[in-house]
């Protein structure tokens, strides 16, 4: 299947700059892809979908008397494709249309598909408001109910269906993504996580934990102040480890680079300037 990962996000802020960033062809993150125009379950444009969310959640959590707040505002679901699996228009739609009727159907959300200009491969996007959009509206939540379960076995079925009907044409089938990884892996290299790290870019390094963990590996070790982490890749039998200035300075340079904002150090970026 196309790897699979979901990302809380947990503020209006966070929520408003993914929208600006998922659509924003110039972004630097974006010279290598083609940004295909957004797509709308539920609302009509960006800043109904947000506006929808984020009065929607606050409503929620003001009503509510007892019990911990809604702390997630949406879920982002990422789905990727291998290297060389050039969707088409129509098995892009298959994908998209799949994953929201399974993991998402009765919440608003929001999508947009980054297609790579040269490796064949392509990120899909999905934005999905933590809450079931009827009357009275209810907060997804759900101890039996995983999103990343939900997602993946979605993946599963469509890249199932987009195969069969490839063989009947003759087409090179969709590799899997275990199998890619799994290549990946034997080389146990700080390059091979930072690609696959990439596509969840813009992150800082104190996000590096739940990003790692996102993205199917164990993170057996964090020391921030002594700039290493130590992680168990899938498969492995032994935790490695790796620097975290070097891992957040390739994965930035994988993806072309990343805004950084005030205080903060963002993957390929570094905030200390020194002036002579």
């Amino acid at each position: 299947m196309p790897v699979a990962k979901v990302l809380p996000i947990r503020s209006a802020k966070a929520l408003s700059g993914k929208i600006a960033y998922l659509c924003d062809k110039k972004h630097p993150n974006h010279t290598d892809k083609i940004v295909e125009p957004a797509y709308y379950h539920r609302i009509q444009n960006d800043a109904e979908f947000l506006a929808k969310t984020v009065s929607t959640i606050r409503a929620l959590n003001a009503r509510r008397k007892r019990g911990r707040k809604i702390r997630n505002l949406a879920d982002e679901i990422i789905i990727r494709s291998p290297d060389m699996a050039n969707l088409t228009v129509e098995e892009r739609d298959a994908f998209l249309k799949f994953i929201i009727t399974d993991v998402c159907d009765d919440s608003p959300c929001y999508a947009v598909w980054h297609l790579d200009k040269f490796t064949g491969a392509a990120d899909l996007h999905i934005l999905a408001a933590n809450f079931i959009d009827a009357y009275p509206p209810k907060v997804r939540r759900s101890s039996s109910y995983s999103p990343i379960s939900v997602a993946r076995a979605s993946s599963d079925r469509v890249t199932e269906i987009i195969n069969a009907r490839r063989r009947q044409e003759g087409v090179p089938t969709v590799i899997t993504m275990q199998e890619v990884q799994r290549n990946r892996l034997k080389l146990r290299s700080l390059s091979s996580l930072a690609e696959q790290l990439r596509p969840m870019l813009p992150f800082t390094a104190a996000d590096l934990p739940e990003i790692i963990t996102s993205a199917g590996h164990k993170v057996t070790r964090f020391n921030r102040q002594g700039n290493s982490v130590s992680v168990l890749l899938a498969g492995g039998k032994k935790p490695y480890r790796f620097f975290i200035d070097k891992l957040m300075l390739e994965t930035g340079s994988l993806g072309g680079g990343a805004v950084a904002s005030a205080g903060r150090d963002i993957a390929g970026i570094s905030n200390e300037i020194k002036i002579s």
